[in-house]
């Protein structure tokens, strides 16, 4: 018995140990990756005019920077593209700063819908919702979807997206990342998105693994339809997650844009940071129930200490040695992995963003565990409870 329990536990340890090298060689795809393909402009032409785009803009509120980051689609350097604002309700804030970018830029052709859809029973994704009009009226075969808090940092960043757009693509989107901003939770987001975040969707995506976010995505129409319409996806609260299955099993393909996906969102301290780890760790697992098993193992602290505890039972190292090390190898692979991601001067002390870090890495376990414990998102507009399978089952308003 005592050597089936050692045959046991050695094999378990091995697996561990095992899963930790394939981390650690995600951590090194993604910086390939990085290097040979992020931040790359297009050299090359496409054959014929360019195809219009219609870019939707869900809005609801205001924040610091909103005026600004709208501001740089009107500025966008492609020749044919519609603007379709939609905001939550008449008195939103945000219909002012849309209005009055409209009269600034009146060449742009822009529209602004307010209210959405009133069938709630059918449109309970509040995104999807603000959306609504806007698709039913747009023009053109490319939808470009976009979250308010990101900014055009490269104002040919579209024309680089419909270059990835070839014939067998039916999906392209960006890698989320984030501009420089002021305060602790902006440095945060640079150490989540620079580190653990990138390095995931990256290999993911390296391996065929559909990851997307809903940030900033550009989709065929006839995906949207495959996936049964904007309709169809409202009842998901992850509605970039099921047009991405949809856009597999239509037979296309899903490209990464050469060029991130900037997020530049005002007013973002340590609890908003807080709140979108547990919000988001709601809407996986609810979308994804594997999320419950694999995600936390692949998170610098928990698979350091298991891997740890491994390779003291096989090698007889000692443990406390390795978390060391193994938190600096990590700690510099991010470190290496953000500096190629940024292409602006960093704007945070290295105090700073070492804390953050710490921060960041390890209370990761705790936001994990408590939304997995939750079945209702709080967003925006109100609050959603979810369930298995990522539906909406109640919208309290």
């Amino acid at each position: 018995m005592d050597y089936l329990y050692s045959c046991v536990f050695g094999l378990a340890c091995f697996f561990v140990c095992l899963e930790i090298v394939c981390l650690y060689l995600f951590h090194f795809m993604a910086i390939i990756y990085i290097k040979l393909t992020l931040h790359k402009r297009p050299v090359y032409g496409l054959n014929g005019t360019l195809p219009g785009v219609s870019i939707l803009k869900p809005l609801v509120g205001i924040e610091e920077n909103l005026e600004g980051n709208l501001e740089t689609f009107f500025t966008l350097d492609y020749p044919k593209f519609e603007l379709l604002f939609g905001v939550h309700t008449p008195k939103d804030p945000a219909r002012k700063v849309v209005e009055s970018l409209m009269k600034r830029y009146p060449h742009v052709d822009a529209k602004l819908f307010v209210g959405g859809m009133s069938d709630w029973g059918k449109i309970r994704n509040p995104k999807v919702n603000n959306m609504m009009p806007g698709y039913m009226v747009s023009r053109y075969d490319l939808i470009l979807i976009s979250d308010s808090g990101i900014k055009m940092h490269y104002p040919n960043t579209l024309t680089q997206m419909v270059h990835e757009m070839k014939p067998d693509v039916g999906f392209v989107h960006g890698l989320p990342f984030c501009c420089n901003r002021e305060g602790f939770g902006g440095t945060l987001d640079k150490a989540y998105f620079g580190g653990s975040h990138a390095r995931l969707y990256l290999s993911m995506n390296m391996l065929g693994i559909t990851c997307v976010t809903g940030m900033f995505n550009l989709v065929r129409r006839s995906v949207i339809s495959a996936a049964g319409g904007f309709e169809e996806l409202a009842k998901y609260i992850s509605e970039d997650c099921y047009m991405g299955r949809a856009t597999v099993k239509s037979g296309f393909k899903i490209k990464l844009s050469t060029l991130p996906a900037m997020q530049n969102p005002g007013d973002w301290d340590t609890r908003a940071f807080d709140k979108r780890m547990v919000r988001w760790t709601t809407v996986r697992r609810s979308t994804i129930p594997s999320t419950i098993i694999l995600e936390p193992i692949s998170e610098m602290l928990v698979c350091g200490l298991c891997c740890a505890w491994a390779v003291h039972y096989l090698f007889d190292w000692n443990p406390l040695l390795f978390i060391v090390l193994h938190i600096l190898q990590w700690f510099l692979l991010d470190c290496i992995q953000l500096y190629m991601l940024q292409t602006e001067p960093f704007s945070v002390s290295k105090l700073e963003f070492v804390l953050a870090w710490i921060y960041r890495e390890f209370t990761t376990p705790y936001f994990f565990l408590k939304g997995c414990l939750e079945d209702k998102v709080t967003w925006r507009t109100g609050k959603f409870q979810v369930t298995w399978g990522g539906f909406i089952e109640k919208v309290y308003r």
